[in-house]
Parts: C-alpha cells; sequence; structure tokens
C-alpha cells in the first residue's frame, strides 16, 4: 500500500487501478484535494444493477438532467464533463456489485479505462480489502 497524496503528486498517471487500502473515505477526498485533484466517490456497496450503478454515477458526477441513464450516454457525459482538471474516483464496495451484476462491472471498467485514456482526467481507484481474493475481471488492473 502506497499512500495516495505521495502517489499523486509524484505523477500517477491516468487509468484504472486496484488499490489496497483502509483509507477512510474523508481522508482519501483530503488528499485528493490537497494534491490538486478533484474527487468523486462511487459507493456500490448496495447497488446491485446497471440501472443503480447509473444512477448513481449520475449523482456522483454530476451530470446533467438530460443523462439518458445508459452505457452511450455514460461514456458520452464523462467526456463532455471533462475539465482538463484532475480527478480522483474512488470506487468502493464494487464486490457486492460484481456478485450482483458481473456485466455492469464490466462495462464500467472499459468506459473508464477509455475516458482515462481520451481526457487524461480520470485516475480510478478501485479499494482492495487486504487479503481478499482478487476477482478475475481486476485481475489485469495495475495495482498501486
Amino acid at each position: 500500500m502506497t499512500d495516495l497524496r505521495t502517489l499523486l503528486t509524484e505523477g500517477l498517471r491516468p487509468g484504472v487501478y486496484r488499490w489496497p487500502s483502509k483509507a477512510a473515505v474523508d481522508g482519501v477526498r483530503r488528499d485528493a484535494t490537497a494534491a490538486g485533484f478533484g474527487f468523486v466517490l462511487l459507493d456500490t456497496a448496495e447497488i446491485h444493477d446497471k440501472t443503480g450503478f447509473l444512477d448513481l454515477c449520475a449523482t456522483a458526477f454530476d451530470l446533467p438532467r438530460w443523462f439518458g441513464r445508459n452505457w452511450d450516454a455514460l461514456a458520452d457525459s464523462l467526456s463532455d464533463r471533462s475539465t482538463g482538471a484532475p480527478e480522483v474516483v474512488l470506487w468502493t464496495g464494487l464486490p457486492n456489485l460484481l456478485e450482483h451484476d458481473h456485466d455492469t462491472v464490466d462495462v464500467a471498467l472499459q468506459i473508464f479505462a477509455e475516458d482515462t485514456t481520451n481526457s487524461g482526467q480520470l485516475r480510478v481507484l478501485i479499494r482492495e480489502q487486504a487479503g481478499a481474493r482478487t476477482p478475475d475481471l481486476l485481475s489485469s488492473l495495475p495495482v498501486l
């Protein structure tokens, strides 16, 4: 486990990462802000499907009212809201959503990966519990 503020100030590249950490959400938000990053929390601990995930994204990313709540709309909205300012997205509770809706997690990861490549804005950190088994879907993601 590496200190988030150090990672950010040393130039963590945009991307989607697995991040074993016990840091409290407020601490992550504080570290991100102190390093000059925006902060978005995606907590899917109580989310079970695509509809719930897209609703959560609408709120968490403050997407426009016309957000269509489908995958294309999410990709377009993330791209449209890109300000060029770097942001940290802390994704917690992913194992719950993955257990209920594997396809939603798979597509969401693809959209985030595409956005990190195109906008260079997002650093998506998927919080992992120490000692927990890494799901196959996440195994190819780099670990911080």
